[in-house]
C-alpha cells in the first residue's frame, strides 16, 4: 500500500477486482437496511413529490440513496452547523458562487474561502445526539452543507426533502430525522466491517497531515470522516445500478479523468484544449489516458481529462436526458457529487472510483500517478479489450 494517502482499493493481487464485488453485494445490503426501516417514509416521500408536481419522478434508488445521505451528513455535520453563524456562512455561500463563475477570480475567492472555513465552519463539534430534530436545524444543516462548496447538488437534494418536511407535523419530523439518524448510526458501524479495510489511512491521515491544511481551501474536502468515504462508495454503486439500464441506450458516450492519472505532470503533458475539457496529446504510449483515447475511437466513445471537479461538464447544456452518458473516473470523496450533477444536467452518469488518491492539489505535495480498475471501466463501456 504505497500509494495509500487516505484510501486504497487494490488487494494482494494488485488490483480492485474484489472490492467491485464487495461494494456491489454491500450496497444491496444498504438498499434492502433503507427499504425494511424507512419504506413508509419513503413512498410517502414519493407520492409527496408526485402530487405536488415537484418533478418528474426519480428511481426509487435514488430517493433512498438520498434518505441515507441525509442521515449520515447530520450525524457528521450538525453541530458544527449550529455553531456556525448565518452571516458568515452566507459570505462563505457568496465566494463559492463567485469562484464557480469567475475563474478570473477563484484563486481570491478561494484564499478567502480558506480562511474562513477554518475559522467558522470546521469549529470543534458536540455530539450529534444532543442536537433536537427540527425544520429549523435542518435548514441550518443546509445552509453550513452549501457554504462549505462540497455538497452543492447534494443540497439541492435535500432541500426536495426540506419542503417535504416543512409540510409534515411536527410528530412525523421527528420520526423521519429519528430514523434517518438509526440507519446512519448502522451504515457507520456497518460499513466499517464491511469497507474499513479499503479506508486504513483516513483517521491517520486526519491526526497527522491534515492538522497542517489549516486556511487551505480544500480543507472542508480533506477533512472528511471516514463514514463520508464508505457513503460515497455506496452512493456510486447504487446510482450506477439505477441509471445503468438507460446508460446502455445512450448515443454518445464520454469518459472523464482527473489529471492525476496523466503519466506526465502538467506542463510537461501535451494535452490539448477542448469544449468539455482536455484531450490526448499523444506524448507518451505508457500513459493510460492514451491508451483509453485509443480504444475510444474504435468503440465510440470519448476520453476526456478534467483538471478539477467543478469544471466537469461546464459546457454541458440543452440536453435531452438519455441522449448523452458519462463515466466519471474520480477520487472516492467526488463521486456521490459528480454523479448528482450528472443526473441534474441530464446526463446518464456511471462512476468508478479510482484505486487510490493522490492529486497534487489536494493530497501530496509531489503528487502520485493514480490509477484506475481497466476491467470495471471496460465493463461499464461494454467492451471486451485488455490494457
Amino acid at each position: 500500500m504505497e500509494n495509500c494517502i487516505t484510501y486504497f482499493l487494490r488487494d494482494k493481487s494488485k488490483n480492485s477486482n474484489e472490492y467491485y464485488k464487495r461494494i456491489s453485494n454491500f450496497s444491496n445490503e444498504v438498499m434492502e437496511k433503507i427499504e425494511i426501516e424507512a419504506n413508509n417514509i419513503i413512498e410517502d416521500f414519493i407520492n409527496f413529490i408526485k402530487n405536488n408536481s415537484i418533478e418528474e419522478l426519480r428511481s426509487r434508488e435514488e430517493y433512498e440513496l438520498e434518505f441515507l445521505i441525509i442521515g449520515v451528513l447530520w450525524r457528521t455535520y450538525i453541530a458544527q452547523a449550529l455553531k456556525a453563524d448565518r452571516l458568515s456562512l452566507n459570505v462563505l455561500k457568496f465566494l463559492f458562487n463567485l469562484r464557480t463563475k469567475s475563474k478570473f477570480l477563484r484563486r481570491s475567492a478561494d484564499n478567502l474561502r480558506g480562511r474562513l472555513a477554518c475559522k467558522y465552519l470546521l469549529k470543534k463539534e458536540a455530539e450529534p445526539s444532543s442536537v433536537s430534530y427540527d425544520e429549523s436545524n435542518f435548514e441550518k444543516l443546509l445552509l453550513w452543507l452549501t457554504a462549505s462548496g462540497e455538497f452543492k447538488y447534494e443540497c439541492r437534494r435535500m432541500n426536495t426533502w426540506l419542503l417535504f418536511l416543512k409540510n409534515s407535523s411536527e410528530e412525523y419530523i421527528i420520526k423521519v430525522n429519528k430514523c434517518a439518524f438509526k440507519i446512519s448510526l448502522w451504515f457507520e458501524k456497518r460499513s466499517m466491517e464491511v469497507l474499513g479495510v479499503y479506508t486504513p489511512n483516513v483517521q491517520k491521515f486526519l491526526n497527522t497531515n491534515y492538522r497542517y491544511y489549516g486556511i487551505r481551501e480544500d480543507n472542508v474536502l480533506c477533512g472528511r470522516k471516514e463514514v463520508e468515504y464508505h457513503l460515497n462508495m455506496v452512493g456510486a454503486e447504487i446510482l450506477s445500478k439505477a441509471f445503468r439500464k438507460l446508460f446502455v441506450k445512450t448515443k454518445e458516450r464520454k469518459v472523464l479523468l482527473p489529471a492525476c492519472i496523466c503519466l506526465k505532470p502538467e506542463g510537461v503533458c501535451k494535452r490539448k484544449k477542448a469544449k468539455d475539457g482536455f484531450l490526448c496529446g499523444n506524448c507518451s504510449k505508457s500513459c493510460r489516458v492514451n491508451g483509453f483515447t485509443k480504444l475510444g475511437k474504435s468503440h465510440n466513445f470519448q476520453v476526456l481529462i478534467v483538471p478539477h471537479e467543478t469544471d466537469a461538464f461546464s459546457n454541458a447544456k440543452n440536453i435531452k436526458y438519455g441522449d448523452v452518458g458519462v463515466v466519471g473516473v474520480a477520487c472516492v470523496l467526488n463521486l456521490i457529487e459528480g454523479g448528482l450533477k450528472a443526473r441534474n444536467l441530464n446526463l446518464v452518469p456511471q462512476c468508478v472510483i479510482l484505486d487510490y488518491c493522490g492529486c497534487k492539489s489536494h493530497w501530496d505535495s509531489n503528487g502520485i500517478q493514480t490509477d484506475v480498475n481497466c476491467k470495471k471501466l471496460f465493463e461499464i463501456l461494454q467492451i471486451a479489450e485488455n490494457m
